[in-house]
């Protein structure tokens, strides 16, 4: 089994500002075959805060080690459960902790606290 990461905004906002970190994470995933998961919300929260970074975003998604999905309706209904359960709203945290849990994946963030809001429990890797 191919194991793998999933990049949450935080992470995203640090390539985008061109963090050494987050270059040596890609660098290594394609190396060794680790797959990074870059959720469409996470996508589309940072190119809303960095509207200039869209190049920088789509060259991020043809990386061989990146793959790029939205949500789906299933996991929609799964994130509204787990934020009703937390009594805290955070679709894009609410959708990283679906994808790691999906996969059995930490996530690679430069903000655990974000999602240990919602999920005490969650893998993290530190950027």
């Amino acid at each position: 089994m191919i194991g793998g990461k999933v990049v949450d905004p935080s992470a995203l906002a640090a390539h985008v500002e061109g963090s050494f970190a987050m270059a040596t994470w890609l660098a290594v995933a394609n190396e060794v075959g680790i797959v990074l998961y870059v959720p469409a919300l996470a996508m589309g929260e940072v190119r809303a805060v960095y509207p200039d970074a869209d190049a920088v975003l789509s060259r991020l998604l043809t990386h061989p080690s990146v793959i790029h999905a939205e949500l789906t309706r299933a996991q929609a209904r799964e994130v509204a459960r787990l934020l009703a359960e937390s009594q805290a709203w955070d679709g894009t945290a609410g959708h990283m902790i679906l994808i790691a849990r999906e996969r059995g994946w930490p996530v690679l963030t430069a903000d655990p606290g974000r999602l240990h809001r919602i999920a005490r429990d969650l893998d993290l890797d530190l950027l």
